[in-house]
């Protein structure tokens, strides 16, 4: 068994110093991220030693649970064929992620219907292994439909995907407002429901996920629900003012963090790295960032920054192959919390960070696909990407002395868009607006951006 385990280690590790499979321009990474150059393209890679394990925490209040403080977040896996969208997910490739978090204290695992086959794939993986070596969340994700029945048998499926008889944790799936949460939870009878099966063992902790203001958290805190967990994204970026689209409402991580932390609700991260954006800053930042944090890539600053409040529980990040899993195993395995001086200096990579246009957008792919077969994921990558490596060209500044390669950069990183996916195919029908938890005007975005384009060429 040991001489397997060795033979299996060594076979990840050739994979990884080889470059196969794992480099930039992987398989294991999706083709229009790759393109758009989101994901980190300079990590210090540093691999973690063969004893090496994740810091846990321990929670009272969870029935003194232990927790990894770094927890897989299951929406990001690898997918065969090059990674094409709709490539299937590879199994394998899978497998061999979650045996090696597992070996490295990993045990918490995230996942939800809304994350296409995910759920199967994480069941079939995880079931390889005692089920008390591993804790399980998913959510309840009734977009679509908040008919109790519907509702029932999305519950049922997610446990004939998951392997599983219970649930660890279970999520009210990205509430946005108190209309939101009542619409999908109250007025259907949907919450008593879930909350007997809590009785009934089948959950063990109830939370929800949460994607809305200050005060729309605040509102949902102040109902009478014992809620035992709450997941809400948070990153250095955001921490100070995190951009909601269509309201004028404010809402920042750092107090939506303080208002669960004063209720002693643990919490749970995700967009710890802003659906990878900060794993791939500006030139100047990496340099920034590399100063004042040198044993720590972009990412591994961002997840230590997140993972730093006491009442963190788990930090969620969406590993979509094994050197970006490597990477945060070492990280969490040699975690050094932030520092005050350390805060104040990311608040300042922050308004540095902010200084240039960024639409934000995390990659989730909640509004895909697309009715006109738009990549807006891929659309806003391309956008953001240039803007963070400070390469986005102003038309109306073309006495810039560096206008002529901005543009170039800009339009070839456009180009490697795939043919009629890009915002010119935009009508605006604005299918896609219900759909996004960050609330971005995507049609408007979208008509921004091909507007640029037509400006440059």
């Amino acid at each position: 068994m040991e001489s397997n385990k060795m033979n299996r280690r060594e076979a990840i590790r050739a994979m990884v110093l080889a470059g196969a499979g794992l480099a930039a321009g992987s398989s294991l990474i999706p083709a229009p991220l790759r393109a758009a150059g989101v994901m980190p393209q300079n990590w210090k890679f540093t691999e973690p030693a063969k004893g090496d394990q994740v810091i846990h925490r321990t929670w009272q209040s969870l029935g003194g649970e232990s927790i990894s403080l770094l927890g897989m977040g299951c929406m990001r896996f690898p997918r065969k064929a090059g990674s094409a969208r709709r490539a299937p997910l590879d199994q394998e490739a899978i497998n061999a992620m979650i045996d090696y978090a597992l070996e490295h204290g990993i045990n918490y695992f995230d996942t939800a219907p809304a994350y296409g086959d995910s759920e199967r794939a994480t069941g079939e993986a995880l079931s390889r292994h005692n089920r008390k070596d591993y804790l399980l969340a998913t959510k309840m994700s009734n977009f679509s439909s908040a008919d109790l029945e519907t509702c029932k048998n999305m519950f049922a499926t997610s446990l004939k995907n998951l392997r599983t008889s219970y649930f660890d944790y279970f999520l009210l799936h990205s509430i946005g407002s108190v209309e939101d949460f009542n619409r999908r939870y109250i007025d259907n009878g949907l919450l008593p429901w879930l909350q007997e099966q809590k009785k009934k063992g089948v959950i063990r902790h109830l939370g929800f996920s949460f994607h809305g203001s200050n005060a729309a958290l605040k509102a949902l805190l102040d109902m009478p629900y014992d809620w035992e967990f709450v997941q809400i994204q948070m990153n250095y970026v955001d921490w100070k003012n995190m951009p909601l689209e269509d309201s004028h409402e404010p809402c920042d991580s750092e107090t939506l963090y303080k208002m669960l932390e004063a209720k002693n609700i643990p919490v749970v991260i995700m967009e710890p790295i802003r659906g990878g954006a900060l794993a791939n800053v500006s030139t100047g930042l990496q340099k920034k960032l590399a100063e004042r944090f040198p044993r720590l890539s972009p990412a591994g600053v961002a997840l230590t920054f997140a993972s730093t409040p006491k009442a963190v529980m788990c930090t969620l990040s969406g590993m979509s192959n094994m050197q970006q899993l490597m990477e945060n195993v070492y990280t969490f395995s040699h975690f050094k919390p932030c520092s005050e001086a350390d805060n104040e200096y990311l608040m300042e990579m922050a308004r540095l960070y902010n200084a240039n246009p960024h639409i934000p957008c995390t990659a989730c792919r909640y509004c895909m696909p697309c009715p006109r077969g738009v990549d807006i994921p891929g659309v806003f990558a391309v956008y953001n990407g240039s803007s963070d490596a400070l390469m986005l060209p102003d038309p109306s500044d073309r006495k810039d002395k560096d206008f002529k390669e901005k543009k170039k950069e800009f339009l070839k990183r456009y180009a490697t868009l795939a043919k009629d996916t890009d915002a010119s195919a935009c009508v605006m029908c604005n299918a896609c607006l219900p759909k996004c938890p960050q609330r971005i005007r995507i049609p408007e975005q979208m008509r921004m951006i091909h507007k640029l384009v037509k400006e440059l060429k």
